[in-house]
C-alpha cells in the first residue's frame, strides 16, 4: 500500500489485512479487539451491547471501549450502513421474485405493482439531477484595454521571474 501524505494509527492496520504487512504482538492483540468489537456489531449488538462484551474480556476502560469500536468502524466499514445496503438488495430481488411469480399467475396488477417497488428501490423513479448550467460561468470580468505601451511596462515590472527546476518521479 503506497502512503499518501501523513498516515494515521490505523495504517499499519490496514497494511496488515491488505499486503499482509507485519505486526507487533501488542498491535495483533489489538487487531484481535477490533475484530472482536465489529465481529459483535454485524451480529447485531448495539453499541452498549458491545461495550459491555468488550469489558467483561479486557480490563479497560470506558474511553478506550469507545475508542476501539469507532477505530474497528473506520478499520471495518460501518455495520449498519453495510446492513442497510444489503437489506435493500435483498427487498428488491424479492419484489422481483414475487412480480415474476404473478406475471406467471396472471396476476398482472400485482405483478406491475411488485416491479414497481423495486424499481422505487432501486431510484429508477428519481429525479435525473439537472445538468450544470453553463451561463452559471459565464461572469462579466472587468477588463480593461489600453494602447499605452507604458502600461505594458509596468506590468512587467510587478511580475517576477523565477529559476524553476523540473523534477522527476522515482515510480
Amino acid at each position: 500500500m503506497k502512503k499518501l501524505g501523513k498516515g494515521d494509527k490505523l495504517d499499519k492496520f490496514r497494511s496488515h489485512l491488505v499486503d499482509g504487512g507485519d505486526l507487533t504482538d501488542e498491535q495483533l492483540e489489538m487487531l484481535a479487539k477490533y475484530r472482536k468489537a465489529f465481529s459483535l456489531a454485524s451480529l447485531g449488538f448495539s453499541t452498549n451491547q458491545v461495550l459491555s462484551a468488550l469489558a467483561k474480556e479486557y480490563a479497560l476502560s470506558e474511553p478506550q471501549l469507545y475508542a476501539i469500536i469507532r477505530e474497528s468502524t473506520q478499520l471495518y466499514g460501518s455495520v449498519t450502513e453495510v446492513d442497510k445496503r444489503g437489506r435493500k438488495e435483498i427487498s428488491i430481488e424479492r419484489y422481483e421474485l414475487i412480480a415474476n411469480l404473478a406475471r406467471r399467475e396472471g396476476k398482472y396488477a400485482a405483478a406491475i405493482r411488485a416491479q414497481q417497488n423495486a424499481d422505487k428501490l432501486r431510484g429508477l423513479f428519481d429525479a435525473e439531477r439537472a445538468p450544470m448550467d453553463p451561463k452559471a460561468f459565464l461572469v462579466p470580468v472587468p477588463m480593461m484595454f489600453t494602447t499605452d505601451p507604458t502600461a505594458l511596462r509596468e506590468q512587467q515590472e510587478e511580475t517576477e521571474d523565477i529559476d524553476h527546476e523540473d523534477v522527476e518521479d522515482d515510480e
